[in-house]
């Protein structure tokens, strides 16, 4: 089975408990998240979650559908998708706390299946999207002192 990861971090100069807030408002993320579009979903385990991906500025957003299978509020959030054998992805997000008012955001995707090789050139270039996400949330999360 093929497999690639993408990972990503950033500090934020916040509390997990802010960036929580701004990364649990799916309601929001059009008025500033580059990546993620119309999410829609209830936090709760085993929830689907529908959504869109933009994967390049200027193309036509991908419509995905996952379901939630880590929820940990103020600390870990991932939905898993896709169509196994052929393709899947577990989408992560989790906040470390470093001290009382300082956090590092880790975010990824771990993707898998029989199709990733044809896929890999579009997903080798993704982390910058992973990477816009996390600059926005920061600013944002921030911007909430």
């Amino acid at each position: 089975m093929f497999t690639l990861d993408i990972q990503t971090t950033i500090d934020i100069d916040t509390t997990a408990e802010r960036i929580w807030q701004v990364l649990a408002d799916f309601e929001s993320y059009p008025q500033w998240n580059p990546m993620l579009i119309n999410v829609r979903t209830h936090l709760e385990p085993g929830a689907e979650v529908r959504f869109e991906v933009a994967l390049r500025e200027g193309a036509r957003p991908l419509r995905l559908k996952a379901n939630i299978n880590v929820l940990q509020t103020a600390a870990e959030l991932a939905w898993r998708g896709g169509m196994s054998p052929l393709i899947t992805g577990q989408h992560y997000f989790r906040i470390e706390p470093l001290d009382e008012q300082r956090c590092r955001f880790h975010h990824g995707e771990h993707f898998k299946g029989l199709l990733l090789p044809l896929l890999k050139p579009i997903l080798n270039n993704a982390s910058s999207l992973y990477e816009a996400m996390n600059s926005e949330l920061k600013q944002r999360a921030e911007g909430l002192h």
